[in-house]
Formats: structure tokens, C-alpha cells, sequence
């Protein structure tokens, strides 16, 4: 995760990038372990050029948190942007002019997993033990009980993030939305990537759907942030892992505990009570 300054926010919210694509998702969720906008940004990218070349920049390039607004203002038209800003800090612009978005969702579990062992990695994230505050993101149990206390949690924490986009897709908040699960498109990529292309409007033919889903497989596309791509992102930074760990669905399972799953599925049942948000744990 990058920390995304007030004065940055003020100015987005308020900018024009009407003309633009967004790829969200909460955390650094993914195929690329902290998948989301990693993976649907490669994706998005070729099915828009009508072939299946890797850029050679990282997604970073075109992220919100990160990005210099004179680099924003200079983009070729459509822009491809990537985020993982909440609903709120949207530009108000693209929202009421009913641009496209995309918002990716994956299974809390997994999330947390991800998201745990980027901080890991992160030099950024993790700190030491200080006499205000305890290490992080310390032992696993630790993290997930912070997590569910909503401390340490970015953007005021999954369950917040993903209400207030189920609430603004509700109340017609937000018009022009592509919604797509981790796990959907990790079953099924090419259905998926068909889906995606008749959102954007763009021709595809099988062929072209195929060669698209094999270059954004889990592995092709880690060897390809090694080997081809460029960008101000250490990927190796702690291991390879620091972005691209294990790309599954499933692997809450070897870090939750039976006790512990317990706890989070009681805690999921309390906080999203009359919600109709529903996730697939396993595929």
C-alpha cells in the first residue's frame, strides 16, 4: 500500500480525468499477490491495444496514489488508471459523467493473507516495536486480530471499502461500473476477459481472448515484471514475493486456524449483516 497525502486527494477528487478507465480493488490484492490492479491493469491494457504485448512500465505508473499529476495531465487518451482509493476520494467528475470503472473484489480471507505478507516484505510498511505502538505487521495472529479491531487498516479497512461501494453502486452513486471477483476470473479467465471486453466495448476475437488470458497467468506475467517491465517498484524487494507470492485462491487456509476462522467468519456475519456482499472462499 502507498500513503496517499490529503493535498493529493483534494486534488483528484476535484480533477478532471473524465476521459480515463479505473481499475480498483482494496489492498495490493492478487494474481500478482496483491493482485487486483496489477493483473486487470495487464489485462485491460491489451484488450485496448488489440493485442496481447506486456507494457513495459508496472502498473504504478498510471496509480493514483503515486502518480504526478503533469505526468496524469500528459496521458494519451483513453488513460488507464489503477487505484486503491475508496469510493470517497474518487474524482467527482468521473463519477458524474458516468466514465468507466472497474472494481475487482476478492475474498477477505485471502485479502488479509496478501495483504499481511506484503507488509512483510514492505521496508515502507513494517516497523519495529516502539514504546507507543507494537511491531508491524508482528506475528500473523496478531495482525488479523488488529485487522478485525480496525487498527493498522488502510483506507478504514476492507469491510468499510467494499460496503461503501456496494451502497454507491445501490443509491446510483456511481453508474458505469464493471464489477469482477479474484476468483471468478481465476477459474474462468477467458470468460472473464470476454465479459470485461463487451464492458469496454472493444472487439475480441477468440484467439486474441486466449493469448490474453495465457500472457496474464500468474507466472507468465511474474516473469514478465522481472524481465520486461520498469518502474520505481523494487518487485524483488524481500524475494520475489514482495509482489508476486503465490496467486491462488484458497491459501486462508494454511494460515487461518480453525479457532481463528471461527472468530473471522463470527466477525464477517456481524459486519455484514444486510449486506448482500458474497464471496467465494474456494474454487
Amino acid at each position: 500500500m502507498y500513503i496517499y497525502c490529503a493535498q493529493l486527494v483534494a486534488t483528484l477528487v476535484e480533477c478532471n480525468i473524465d476521459d480515463s478507465l479505473i481499475a480498483l480493488s482494496y489492498g495490493n490484492v492478487p494474481l500478482i499477490v496483491l493482485l487486483g490492479t496489477n493483473w486487470t491493469y495487464e489485462i485491460i491494457s491489451m484488450l485496448l491495444q488489440g493485442h496481447s504485448s506486456y507494457l513495459k512500465d508496472l502498473k504504478t505508473i498510471g496509480m493514483l496514489e503515486t502518480i504526478d499529476l503533469n505526468t496524469l495531465a500528459n496521458m494519451a487518451s483513453p488513460r488507464v488508471l489503477n487505484t486503491h482509493i475508496p469510493f470517497r476520494h474518487l474524482s467527482k467528475q468521473h463519477l458524474t459523467k458516468g466514465c468507466k470503472i472497474v472494481h475487482v473484489l476478492r475474498n477477505p480471507k485471502d485479502t488479509l493473507v496478501s495483504w499481511y505478507n506484503h507488509c512483510k516484505l514492505d521496508s515502507r510498511l513494517r516497523h519495529p516495536s516502539t514504546a507507543e505502538e507494537g511491531e508491524f505487521p508482528g506475528t500473523w495472529e496478531n495482525f488479523l486480530k488488529d485487522q478485525m479491531e480496525n487498527k493498522h487498516n488502510m483506507y478504514d479497512g476492507f469491510i468499510k471499502y467494499e460496503k461503501d461501494w456496494e451502497v454507491a453502486k445501490r443509491t446510483k452513486a456511481v453508474t458505469n461500473v464493471h464489477t469482477m471477483f479474484y476468483e471468478d476470473l481465476q477459474k474462468d479467465p477467458v470468460a472473464e476477459i470476454k465479459r470485461l471486453a463487451g464492458y469496454l466495448e472493444v472487439p475480441v476475437d477468440e484467439e486474441l481472448v486466449t493469448d490474453i488470458a495465457d500472457k496474464c497467468s500468474f507466472k507468465n506475467l511474474k516473469n514478465a515484471a522481472i524481465s520486461i517491465k520498469t518502474g520505481n517498484i523494487p518487485v524483488t524487494e524481500g524475494g520475489i514475493a514482495f509482489l508476486f507470492r503465490k496467486g491462488m485462491v484458497g491459501d486462508w487456509k494454511n494460515w487461518f486456524t480453525v479457532a481463528q476462522n471461527e472468530h473471522f467468519d463470527e466477525f464477517l456475519n456481524r459486519e455484514l449483516k444486510g449486506s448482500s456482499l458474497k464471496f467465494k472462499y474456494e474454487i
